[in-house]
């Protein structure tokens, strides 16, 4: 999840000044007291115990963070996903109920050739409901990112709103996506960055099993119900079901910003978007960060101008 040379570099450097007081701290005092110390090394961090997948200081700081998401992109170690959140039992107990309701009640899009996502070359069946548009209704396949005109089709599913909500000044897409047993999305890249803007994307499974997974640059995860997570979709990435049961996730895209880097990305920061949403200890994010080897080797990439290119690993365009 982040480009160790540069975390070795730091150690090194926090070690020679004598800036890292990691060997003095506890567990948690160590997550408080990270911009105290200036510069936190990876030795103290695994020394400690603690998940050895987070290089703590871009936590604090939204310019690392933004270049590790960039170096990802690259396939250049990065952040390629991050859980951040997890969501009260009783409320997700509702907003499952809800989404159930509206599975049955709401039509949805399906990814076939003439749906805008099909590049990305789905097998099976997946479908879409599209939940914050212009239109009113959750089979909208239109493929935009800006705000205007836009609202939750849905306000009678009353926890699947609020959670909504929480978000509706940030969000640029809000979707239930679903697919069916044995169906998947094959490996693609998508553009996330315009201009000085970079576009995250952000995953609740409602309904998932133990056989539906994720991969990101070369690497399956498993994502659970209940925990909201960064996903880079800069990164090549792909998702199947090979379970016997359908898989349903919330996801919305929304723009880096000092709200969402304080309120879902650092996880030594207090704040969260609800009360009923509470931020991640460092040993549940390694539990929920376990990977696989899952190799990528060719794929296709959308393009912002809305061509998609196939490519392999070895033959990537430079600053594709």
């Amino acid at each position: 999840m982040y480009h160790k040379q540069h975390d070795l570099e730091r150690m090194t450097l926090a070690q020679q000044t004598g800036r890292c007081k990691g060997p003095n701290l506890t567990h948690f005092e160590l997550l408080a007291s990270t911009k105290a110390c200036d510069k936190i090394c990876l030795l103290c961090v695994e020394e400690q115990g603690l998940v050895s997948v987070i290089d703590l200081e871009w936590m604090l700081e939204i310019a690392t963070f933004r270049q590790q998401v960039l170096e990802a992109t690259e396939h250049l170690g990065g952040i390629r996903m991050l859980p951040c959140l997890s969501v009260d039992p009783s409320w997700f107990r509702e907003i499952q109920k809800d989404v159930t309701r509206l599975i049955e009640e709401l039509r949805p899009s399906v990814v076939d050739e003439s749906h805008p996502t099909y590049w990305v070359n789905p097998y099976g069946k997946a479908v879409q409901y599209s939940l914050f548009n212009s239109s009113g209704s959750t089979a909208d396949t239109t493929i935009d990112t800006s705000r205007e005109n836009k609202a939750f089709v849905s306000t009678e599913y009353a926890s699947l709103y609020r959670f909504f909500s929480l978000f509706e000044q940030q969000v640029l897409t809000f979707r239930l996506n679903g697919m069916m047993p044995h169906s998947g999305l094959s490996p693609h890249e998508e553009s996330i960055v315009d201009g000085e803007k970079i576009r995250l994307r952000f995953h609740l499974p409602v309904f998932t099993n133990e056989k539906a997974s994720v991969a990101l640059d070369q690497r399956r995860f498993w994502l659970q119900e209940g925990y909201v997570y960064y996903f880079n979709n800069g990164c090549v990435h792909a998702a199947d079901n090979d379970g016997e049961v359908e898989r349903y996730h919330l996801v919305w895209d929304q723009w880096l910003s000092d709200w969402a880097f304080d309120n879902l990305l650092d996880l030594t920061s207090p704040s969260t978007p609800d009360a009923d949403l509470h931020k991640l200890s460092p040993a549940k994010v390694e539990e929920l960060s376990r990977s696989e080897y899952r190799p990528m080797e060719e794929y296709v990439i959308g393009k912002p101008t809305g061509g998609v290119i196939k490519v392999s690993r070895q033959n990537r365009p430079k600053n594709e």
